[in-house]
């Protein structure tokens, strides 16, 4: 989960995640039970918005790619040659 740092919080560890370092403008990756409780406790916010490095390592496939629309032959459609 990623959140933005609104403001350093007052514990330095949760779930033994050290938020000293925790800067107001940060987007960090924590586990969802450290958002939720940075975001319950108004030190962070959710973050949305996808960066660029998201997109070029992703490793979701298109699937379009790799669908095969040709049409399926059954071993009926086989021309008989007795």
């Amino acid at each position: 989960m990623n959140v933005r740092i609104k403001r350093t919080p007052r514990e330095d560890e949760v779930d033994g995640v050290r938020l000293d370092s925790f800067q107001p403008g940060m987007v960090k990756e924590v586990s969802a039970s450290v958002g939720s409780w940075l975001i319950a406790e108004r030190y962070a916010e959710p973050e949305m918005r996808r960066s660029v490095e998201d997109d070029e390592f992703s490793t979701v496939k298109d699937v379009r790619n790799f669908a095969n629309d040709s049409p399926r032959r059954r071993s009926t459609d086989r021309d008989r040659r007795s």
